[in-house]
């Protein structure tokens, strides 16, 4: 698409190293997990049956239901479809399916429609009844582990002729949720090319891992974020640590979650740079991760992780991430969007925010 100037920009891109390994590695086990996950997709039967408020049956296989909308794959369709969750009447199936309610309880069997109380039923070790409303989330209850996840990516390239600029966003997730833990993996990675300036990258990789305390909203368990920035000079930010998080508001079409804990941050920064903070300290974090969506349309997700520092008094530092999700076409979408890094005790020279912006299209797996 580009010639020569493509051919060139991809040479120039191989240079950048640091944290793009992972964000590249967490792309790569995505494609493997989608390769397994399509190897072994008529494994599971196609007999579950959703019963309309409109009087339609639909005979398929219940894939999953988030964000108010229930994913089906019939025998006779080529790819999944997507139901509104509100226009359901009930289901019916044998397979067995991790189910959640508003307050992040999380329970696993195969579900049923009690006809006296209009409630969905899930039958495992114990016998529970919600009502519809209050189903948050349908999983299938995959074989392995590696059939219970899911995940996106998504790639985004622009060029501008007049001063030879080019730039590729490259962002990826994969999500995981069992009875009693939550895991997930976000790769976010910026690279731009310019005539008479210096190549910048910026990476950015979080993970978390959370256990379930005793059937509640709330949950306890380890981060590790990870920052590469050559317009900041850092080589690479190291953040571990553990705390607490609370499911705040858990619904089909809004969530706020909240996290505070304590990390060991490790800075190193690039060759040459002065630090003017401790590269090795004891942070606070804390984080509010809200997300809202229309059905089968668009979604908004912001993210913002605090940092005061313990000990380098008076250091803080934030990232913040606003993405909009739009649907056009089964699980392909477009993501707008935006990030910033913020230091108040900068490497000497270096700005103390980064920020960017950029328009992908990307594909989701579930």
């Amino acid at each position: 698409m580009f010639g020569a100037n493509g051919l060139h920009f991809r040479a120039r891109i191989c240079q950048f190293d640091n944290l793009k390994s992972a964000s590249l590695l967490s792309i790569c086990l995505i494609t493997a997990i989608f390769l397994s996950q399509s190897a072994f997709a008529e494994n599971r039967s196609k007999s579950d049956i959703v019963y309309m408020k409109n009087g339609d049956k639909i005979t398929c296989e219940v894939k999953s239901l988030e964000k108010g909308q229930l994913t089906v794959k019939p025998d006779y369709t080529s790819a999944s479809i997507v139901l509104d969750w509100q226009k359901v009447d009930h289901i019916e199936s044998k397979q067995n399916f991790v189910v959640t309610d508003p307050e992040g309880t999380v329970y696993t069997g195969s579900i049923r429609h009690d006809q006296k109380t209009k409630e969905l039923t899930i039958l495992g070790s114990d016998t529970t009844k919600l009502p519809n409303l209050s189903v948050i989330q349908i999983e299938e209850l995959g074989e392995s582990f590696w059939k219970r996840m899911r995940g996106n990516i998504d790639l985004g390239l622009s060029f501008a002729k007049s001063n030879d600029q080019k730039n590729v966003s490259v962002q990826s997730g994969l999500y995981y949720q069992s009875r009693e833990h939550l895991f997930s993996l976000d790769s976010n990675s910026q690279f731009t090319s310019q005539q008479k300036t210096e190549d910048t990258n910026e990476t950015n990789v979080k993970t978390a891992l959370y256990k379930q305390l005793h059937r509640s909203n709330w949950y306890y368990g380890g981060i590790a974020n990870f920052l590469s920035s050559t317009a900041q000079q850092i080589d690479l930010r190291s953040t571990l640590g553990g705390g607490l998080a609370k499911r705040i508001i858990f619904t089909n079409r809004t969530n706020l979650n909240a996290v505070g804990g304590l990390a060991l941050t490790v800075e190193r920064d690039a060759p040459g740079a002065t630090s003017t903070a401790r590269t090795r300290a004891l942070d606070s974090s804390f984080a509010v991760q809200y997300s809202t969506f229309r059905f089968d349309s668009t979604t908004f997700n912001t993210a913002l992780w605090v940092y005061p520092s313990l000990t380098s008094p008076g250091r803080v530092r934030f990232t913040f991430n606003q993405d909009v999700y739009y649907k056009f076409l089964g699980d392909f979408y477009i993501r707008m969007s935006f990030y910033d890094n913020y230091d108040n005790q900068p490497v000497l020279g270096a700005p103390a925010n980064n920020l960017g912006g950029s328009t992908s299209v990307g594909w989701s797996f579930h």
